[in-house]
């Protein structure tokens, strides 16, 4: 039921951009033929980097938990996130995925699921931060009221969430929850998750480390955004991508098939007024399409590796450097 409200949801956000863009599709369809095939594979070079960034993160998440992994393990399921990211609940649904095959290489469910939670918290304090240091720079010529309520929204939830989550006091204070929790088998699995996800902050060095590397690698992935946008000609301040290529992504994360319809309507609503709407829907369809790009490669690594679906304790893939 719930695959087929994401689909429902993504379709009906499919069909309203075609009937709001339905004059435009000349335009789009000029923009995408003549897009610089030199920005295109700078742009897919930098994807790659971006990749690479985030495994070697992931990796020194493992490492701070005692946990030994091989940086094309960290690869490996990176990409493969990306193609289970197509089918599974909003942008951040090929994690499910991501935890297993950990969990399957290192033989710790508990702290590959934790080193998973706490890559993807890295990630998105830092798709909040930077606009959030960035929109200081156009506060003032700011024209959509939109942009700052999403971005510091999301930043004073997140705020809260770290509070709760490593904040010891915070979490006595809290200590009811887990004890109700605790009736459930469910609950119990949650509140070892909880005590796993403050172990972290027992290696700062590490966890400095890993904020860098969020930061090169969400940096990255803006950049990434921005080349597309070149090559269809666009022009527009690079400051300007840092600020709301974040919301997007913020945005895209409601449920949906990968953020599928709402991604592209945010670009329209967002970039439009700045770099012209058949534009941004153009852009939209690029990254769509590096997306996938990278999303079949993650596939192939899956299928054609079958250690990460069956893998055991004495799989080669267990062979890791300790």
């Amino acid at each position: 039921m719930k695959t087929i409200i994401r689909t429902l949801i993504s379709l009906g956000f499919l069909v309203g951009l075609f009937f709001l863009m339905r004059g435009n599709f000349p335009e789009i369809l000029s923009a995408l033929k003549n897009a610089d095939w030199r920005f295109l594979a700078a742009a897919f070079l930098v994807s790659l980097t971006m990749i690479v960034i985030g495994a070697k993160r992931l990796q020194i998440i493992f490492i701070a938990r005692e946990t030994s992994i091989r940086f094309w393990h960290c690869c490996n399921i990176t990409l493969i996130g990306f193609f289970f990211n197509n089918f599974l609940p909003t942008s951040v649904g090929g994690d499910i995925v991501k935890a297993m095959c950990a969990a399957r290489i290192t033989g710790d469910s508990v702290r590959a699921v934790s080193s998973i939670v706490m890559d993807r918290i890295f990630g998105f304090f830092m798709v909040i931060l930077i606009p959030s240091f960035s929109f200081l720079f156009l506060l003032k010529s700011n024209e959509n009221p939109v942009v700052p309520i999403v971005i510091y929204s999301a930043l004073a939830a997140s705020l809260i969430g770290f509070l709760l989550v490593f904040h010891r006091g915070a979490a006595k204070r809290l200590a009811f929850i887990g004890r109700f929790l605790d009736r459930f088998v469910l609950g119990t699995k949650i509140r070892k998750l909880h005590e796993d996800l403050r172990g972290f902050g027992r290696h700062k060095s590490l966890m400095i480390k890993a904020v860098l590397l969020s930061l090169l690698g969400q940096s990255a992935g803006i950049v990434m955004i921005y080349l597309l946008a070149l090559s269809l000609g666009a022009q527009l301040s690079i400051i300007y991508f840092f600020i709301l290529i974040p919301v997007v992504g913020l945005i895209s994360m409601l449920p949906s098939l990968n953020g599928l319809g709402i991604r592209e309507g945010a670009y329209i609503y967002f970039l439009g007024p700045h770099i012209g709407k058949e534009n941004a829907a153009a852009l939209g369809v690029l990254f769509l399409g590096l997306l996938f790009l990278l999303s079949i490669i993650g596939g192939i690594i899956y299928l054609i590796n079958d250690g990460y679906r069956n893998i055991g304790p004495q799989s080669p893939l267990n062979n890791v450097e300790r």
